[in-house]
């Protein structure tokens, strides 16, 4: 399904928000433009199991054209490109519940990093993976798996480079001008799993991992309503309950995007993407194929423009982050994609620089998890 699609199926217009309405929501949104981008030199690859307040999240300064008036609001009419969601949201609401005693979510965290070894430069893909087994049952153990994957030549390209310099298995970073040689570090090429470590314990409240929108269980996710309005409501609860908030209302609402990535029913799934189709926020990208290969709907949430990683010898180099949505179900298939915005010594610009990808094998199963073999027991949480 593209968006072509699902833009020629699109839903009949609603009627317009109040001048009175348009006027305020342009005036703050045009406050917001004004607001000098943020810069963001490096980002570290992260985990999605935990809460990502301990990471620097990118968050946009946002407006909700519905929260604008004091009187209830005139039905707001979304982006004209953001109505492959709504389609998407239709399609989505007829899927079958899906069954199972655990909830399986295998997750891909890639990173790309320039490097230098047997006096050649080359690029290694770095591949971890994240395996969470979430009981429906709270009776029942959460296990957590975490090990790296393989490190290895990015392309066909830069295996031609690795192979002259002697196939070695260590490599250096390249260090950007001005940073301690301590700072850059080795990578140890591989294309055999290692460093594997596990979790698995009973979480006694039943909390699902990913906190960012509370403490919310099981039972919660799958109580959450099915129509926009009470979803708003309900994130407006959790909104309310988060300690020290310094976000309005109208900030937080993108945020439940993150629902897309919870173990919630077709129904709700199908209620997200409705009321992200209407945040002042959202922008459809188009049809993409992922970093996976698996044709998806690339899409913003929050601001994803404007910023700049280090990269081999350049400091500099732009960047933009993107989220990719299974076109048939509306999960998640990539998030936090970072996409090179220009050109710099051994990177071409559209590449995808890091990312962190759902793998096929996720959804619902009956299969209990078994204890990983050669993988240690860690009394620590997997990040």
């Amino acid at each position: 399904m593209d968006e072509l699609d699902l833009l020629a199926r699109a839903l009949p217009d609603a009627p317009p928000p109040s001048p009175e309405v348009v006027d305020r929501a342009r005036a703050r949104l045009s406050s917001a433009v004004d607001l000098p981008a943020p810069r963001l030199a490096r980002r570290r690859a992260f985990w999605g199991w935990t809460a990502v307040a301990t990471v620097a999240v990118i968050t946009a300064v946002i407006a909700l054209v519905a929260n604008l008036a004091p009187v209830p609001a005139p039905v707001i009419v979304p982006a004209r490109e953001n109505d492959v969601l709504l389609r998407l949201a239709d399609d989505v609401a007829r899927l079958p519940d899906e069954t199972g005693a655990y909830w399986h979510r295998p997750l891909l965290n890639v990173f790309l990093t320039r490097v230098e070894a047997g006096g050649e430069r080359f690029n290694v893909l770095s591949r971890s993976r994240v395996d969470l087994w979430q009981p429906r049952d709270p009776r029942d153990p959460v296990q957590a798996r975490m090990r790296q994957e393989d490190v290895g030549p990015a392309t066909p390209a830069d295996e031609r480079v690795w192979r002259a310099a002697g196939s070695p298995s260590v490599a250096q970073q390249v260090c950007t001008p001005g940073k301690p040689a301590k700072d850059c570090r080795k990578e140890r090429m591989s294309d055999e799993p290692s460093q594997c470590v596990y979790t698995r314990a009973v979480e006694p409240a039943g909390v699902f991992g990913d906190r960012r929108l509370g403490d919310l269980t099981m039972a919660d996710l799958a109580a959450l309503p099915t129509d926009v309005d009470g979803l708003r409501e309900r994130l407006r609860t959790a909104w309310q309950a988060e300690p020290g908030r310094r976000q309005t209302f109208e900030e937080f609402l993108p945020h439940a995007s993150a629902l897309l990535e919870m173990p919630v029913s077709p129904a709700v799934r199908a209620a997200v993407l409705r009321l992200l189709a209407g945040l002042p926020t959202t922008k459809v990208g188009g049809t993409v194929d992922d970093p996976l290969g698996r044709p998806g709907l690339a899409v913003t949430f929050v601001k994803s423009e404007g910023f700049t990683r280090e990269f081999g010898s350049d400091d500099e180099v732009a960047e933009s982050y993107t989220t990719i949505l299974d076109p048939r179900t509306g999960t998640v298939l990539v998030t936090w994609a970072s996409i090179a915005d220009e050109s710099a010594e051994g990177l071409a610009k559209g590449t995808y620089m890091s990312y962190m990808a759902w793998t096929s094998e996720a959804g619902w199963t009956d299969d209990e998890p078994e204890r990983p073999r050669d993988c240690r027991l860690s009394d620590r949480p997997i990040p």
